[in-house]
């Protein structure tokens, strides 16, 4: 058989060896160059584990540069370590109402959502925190983009809720990590959350050149079959990662042109396959990102959005387009979410009035949305 043949694949046969190295969600075995950072947040949150305050954490740094990897990984390791803290870690992307926060915490003590039967926010913060009290456990919580709930003016009253808890249940010792992409972005907190929430802030400088390479060789060893990817691919994606400033996208980049080249029944990866795979995530990265956490409302708004930027930008527009199967204020408050999420722009009216209505813009191109959303 010739060695052309040969390096035709089966369409059975896969490059992949474990294609879940490439997920953005994986937490690698092996996590490098952040070890400083790592011993930062763990002095801050060991007197938790020992029964006592922690030291409130701020991580912030620039986006795809470890931050949600190494809280989560800190996670897992305080979970082997200790069975009295319960750590919970929370998206503000999606989760920014007081009650849908207060929900994933009583997830992570009790191990199952609350009943949705009606009751107040008031009576799911007693549950949640008066079960700490009962079994003798410190909290921990997580708030990724916690940038958001500032946006949305809740952030205070969680942060209040949570570090004050000791005060309406005697014992009860709780922690926050926020997490946050925007450097630029200043906390303007009152005097009644200063005094409990003065957090030491670790930051993650972006990646040097050398550490995108070494990252990205160790996923490809991990997740592809020897040979697939040789150095001038694993140089020219690591070269395009750098410029773009997101490891992220070099990690789906690799996935990406490894299914290409499974497509062309190429044995390897070539440069052309890491060229048009970052061409097709560049623009749909952010998306996908926050796809998952939208609701079905949210979808079926973004899709008219979608399908009819170009036609018109009124917000009455594209309401009108949805039908009686939906309230103006189901669709403001998506279209608002939408907008916290970075995927639109909302121009609003400067005054009230006949006429006068908000225009709704995407910020990322329609076809990227329209085809996460087929898929």
């Amino acid at each position: 058989m010739s060695s052309k043949i040969k390096d035709i694949l089966m369409w059975e046969e896969s490059l992949f060896r474990n294609p879940e190295v490439f997920d953005l969600s994986y937490i690698p075995e092996v996590f490098k160059y952040r070890d400083n950072e790592l011993e930062a947040i763990s002095h801050n949150v060991k007197p938790l584990i020992k029964g006592d305050f922690p030291t409130n954490t701020i991580v912030l740094g620039p986006t795809g540069t470890g931050k949600t990897t190494s809280v989560k990984l800190l996670f897992k390791n305080i979970t082997e370590v200790s069975n009295s803290v319960v750590p919970v870690y929370i998206n503000c992307q999606f989760h920014y109402r007081e009650f849908s926060i207060m929900s994933q915490i009583f997830r992570g003590i009790f191990g199952y959502p609350p009943v949705e039967t009606g009751k107040p926010l008031t009576t799911l913060y007693e549950y949640t925190m008066g079960e700490l009290q009962k079994k003798d456990k410190t909290l921990l919580v997580a708030l990724d983009d916690v940038d958001f709930l500032f946006h949305v003016n809740v952030a205070e009253n969680i942060l209040y809720k949570i570090l004050r808890a000791h005060e309406i249940f005697p014992g009860v010792k709780t922690g926050i990590i926020g997490i946050i992409t925007d450097n630029a972005f200043s906390f303007k907190v009152s005097e009644k959350i200063r005094t409990v929430f003065m957090p030491n802030e670790v930051h993650f400088k972006s990646y040097s050149q050398a550490t995108i390479t070494d990252i990205l060789r160790y996923r490809a060893d991990i997740g592809l079959f020897p040979g697939v990817m040789d150095e001038e691919v694993l140089d020219k994606i690591s070269e395009i990662t750098f410029e773009k400033g997101d490891l992220r996208l070099g990690i789906r980049g690799i996935k990406e042109a490894a299914m290409l080249a499974e497509l062309q029944g190429r044995r390897k990866i070539i440069v052309d396959d890491i060229e048009k795979a970052i061409e097709r995530i560049s623009s749909s990265l952010h998306v996908e990102n926050v796809f998952d956490g939208l609701s079905k409302t949210d979808k079926k708004v973004l899709k008219v959005i979608a399908e009819n930027s170009g036609k018109f930008t009124k917000a009455n527009d594209f309401f009108n387009i949805l039908g009686e199967g939906m309230s103006y204020e189901l669709f403001r408050k998506s279209i608002v979410k939408l907008e916290n999420l970075k995927i639109v722009d909302i121009q609003r009216a400067q005054s009230r009035g006949r006429g006068k209505q908000n225009l709704i813009h995407l910020r990322v191109p329609k076809e990227a949305i329209l085809e996460i959303i087929k898929e």
